[in-house]
């Protein structure tokens, strides 16, 4: 069996839920809660993070779940933080409203390209310590691959062979 390609495993970006560079965290929070849906055994699946454009509808970078939550223990509590029970309401909104330029990774890397293998982007994956890549295709960006994708991958060919 040939080795699949990036451009077959990838999650289109107009799939993807985005935000702008200058929504507030509020705002990306909103977004990405909207792409959760749960199923009848009441596991939550859904976008893990969020595409960021710049106003010309560029990527320019990646909001994970994790480095909101990140922005608003820093924004909220500062590095004294010690833990989710004083969260409250009001410790929140501190850390919500910053705009999502400062916490989004910016996209300039990593990213793979719509031909290259899938253990080229497992590569790429693994040793840029991300669970995200954009794909790129004739110098645009055409979609995004998950950690959860390749894993996904390789549960087919285990569910292909004997183990």
């Amino acid at each position: 069996m040939p080795e699949r390609l990036a451009k077959e495993i990838m999650i289109p970006v107009s799939e993807y839920s985005t935000v702008r560079t200058t929504d507030t965290l509020a705002t990306a929070i909103k977004v990405l809660r909207a792409s959760f849906k749960k199923d009848e055994r009441g596991v939550i699946t859904g976008h893990r993070s969020l595409l960021v454009l710049d106003e010309d509808n560029e990527l320019v970078g990646i909001l994970t779940i994790r480095s909101i939550l990140k922005a608003i223990e820093y924004r909220s509590l500062g590095p004294a933080w010690v833990g989710f029970t004083l969260i409250g309401s009001n410790v929140i909104n501190k850390g919500v409203n910053m705009e999502v330029r400062e916490v989004m990774r910016p996209v300039y890397k990593p990213y793979v390209k719509t031909d290259d293998k899938v253990t080229h982007v497992t590569h790429v994956m693994l040793t840029s310590k991300t669970n995200i890549l954009p794909v790129i295709g004739k110098g645009k960006l055409v979609g995004i691959i998950r950690a959860i994708d390749i894993f996904d991958i390789i549960g087919e060919l285990l569910g292909s062979k004997e183990v």
